[in-house]
Formats: C-alpha cells, sequence, structure tokens
C-alpha cells in the first residue's frame, strides 16, 4: 500500500475539467496574491488557452495535470497535517484540559473503593409505547 496514489493516466473529462477550472482559477489567485492588472489578464489569457485546449483535444493538458498535481501533493499532505494539529491543539486539548481540571468523570472511570460494584440497574421503560420513541 502506497502513501500517495498518483493518478498518471487522467481520463479526457478530467482534463476537461481541468482545463475550465484553470480558466477561473488562474486569474482568481493571481487576484488574491495581489498581482496588478497586468498579471491577472495575462493569467486569464493562460486560462483561457488551457480551457480551450481542454475542450478541443485533453491529452494536451496531461503533462500541466500531471506536473501541478506533483507540485499540489506534497503541499496538500503539509497543509493537512498542519491542519490536523491546529485543530487538536486548538480545540480538543483545551476542552481536554478543561475537563481534567474542572474533575468531570462523564464515563465514570475513576475507581471508587467504597463501592461493592459497578453494576447499574436498567432502567425499565413505563409503558410498551415508548419503545417507538427511540429518539
Amino acid at each position: 500500500m502506497k502513501l500517495i496514489e498518483f493518478n498518471w493516466s487522467p481520463t479526457d473529462r478530467q482534463l476537461r475539467q481541468f482545463g475550465v477550472i484553470c480558466l477561473f482559477a488562474l486569474p482568481a489567485l493571481s487576484w488574491l496574491w495581489g498581482g496588478g492588472t497586468t498579471l491577472v489578464m495575462s493569467l486569464a489569457v493562460v486560462g483561457l488557452f488551457l480551457a480551450v485546449a481542454g475542450l478541443a483535444a485533453p491529452v494536451v493538458l496531461k503533462p500541466v495535470f500531471l506536473a501541478m498535481t506533483i507540485v499540489a501533493t506534497p503541499i496538500g499532505m503539509v497543509v493537512g497535517e498542519l491542519a490536523m494539529r491546529a485543530i487538536y491543539f486548538g480545540v480538543f486539548l483545551p476542552i481536554g484540559l478543561g475537563f481534567r481540571i474542572a474533575k468531570r468523570d462523564s464515563l465514570q472511570l475513576r475507581l471508587d473503593q467504597a463501592r461493592d460494584s459497578y453494576w447499574e440497574t436498567k432502567k425499565q421503560p413505563s409503558n410498551i409505547a415508548s419503545y417507538y420513541r427511540q429518539s
């Protein structure tokens, strides 16, 4: 089993979709990164060329698709790892520490030496109709 699985033979449909995405993504990214009007327009022309090439002959886009996949995959892996760590250390760790400080034991994992047994009796339903209300 491989850690990373590359799509070395994309279908024509994927290549056409890639071309159409380039039509919108290239100028949008250059605009978001603060590129001037010249850069935005030039990348819009490149995106238009890639979209037309993708619709006319999708095989032409295969090297561009593979190159961008090879470049973007390691970036995606690093950003994914950083996002997971940020969520863990920013959300779950503070909640867990707060529960520890508050001595919360929702699962009743703490041993109680005074108890003879940890058995809890099941609450009996009040009537048979309650079996149909499971929420």
